[in-house]
């Protein structure tokens, strides 16, 4: 299959093949990217990046969505271009309430992943399936009788031990937030918290909870640039 899929985008060069999945596969890490976190992540141009982009498209291992008018049109792989990548993922879900708040964890995440290594939501939610532990998700109660767990945005796994990283564009209810926080204060596999939030409301709001939750040593707060 990934041999087909390979000579269906044009009989290219075993090099360009590797590099194309290499592009899938970062797709497919994060769910959605736009041609800019493409460029930033694999440290090309424009022209050879829309060329590669085109070319997966063509070969129906990538397709472009334009979600949002706000927002730069997004790109997903494909079923068949998780398999060409290696991934064991389903398709990411598209929505418009969830796009904007995709994209922006990418944007913070994909620096991160060239000094670090990083597990995107996508891959918490995998890892811990497959290893039947808690990694970067914490319990937050019961939802219809089962337990209900909340994940981290993405997850930094340094050398003293795994970080959560949570990006917070919108308030979030007072109770709820409290709840997240809190929980997360307590788990003893997490090393540290970065909170990531919009300035102003959002940005307090988080910061207060943290403070009357006694957390601050674990739990960092971090204003992102309006």
């Amino acid at each position: 299959m990934q041999n087909s899929a390979a000579n269906k985008a044009g009989g290219r060069r075993p090099a360009n093949a590797c590099r194309d999945r290499e592009l899938i596969r970062l797709v497919g890490r994060h769910g959605l990217l736009t041609i800019n976190h493409l460029m930033a992540a694999m440290e090309v141009g424009q022209a050879i990046t829309y060329r590669r982009v085109a070319r997966c498209i063509e070969a129906g291992l990538l397709e472009r969505h334009a979600i949002l008018a706000s927002e730069p049109s997004a790109l997903r792989a494909t079923s068949a271009g998780l398999r060409f990548a290696g991934l064991v993922l389903p398709p990411a879900s598209i929505s418009p309430a969830t796009v904007t708040h995709t994209l922006r964890c990418a944007s913070l995440a994909i620096p991160t992943e060239r000094q670090r290594r990083v597990l995107t939501e996508r891959e918490i939610v995998l890892s811990e399936q497959l290893e039947g532990r808690r990694i970067a998700s914490v319990r937050i109660g019961i939802a219809h009788g089962k337990p209900s767990y909340h994940r981290a945005d993405f997850a930094i796994l340094a050398e003293e031990g795994t970080v959560a990283a949570e990006v917070e564009l919108t308030p979030k209810a007072p109770a709820r937030l409290q709840t997240i926080i809190g929980a997360w204060y307590r788990a003893p596999y997490i090393h540290r918290v970065e909170y990531l939030c919009a300035p102003g409301q959002t940005h307090r709001a988080v910061k207060r909870t943290v403070k009357k939750l006694h957390a601050v040593e674990k739990i960092l707060v971090r204003e992102l640039p309006g």
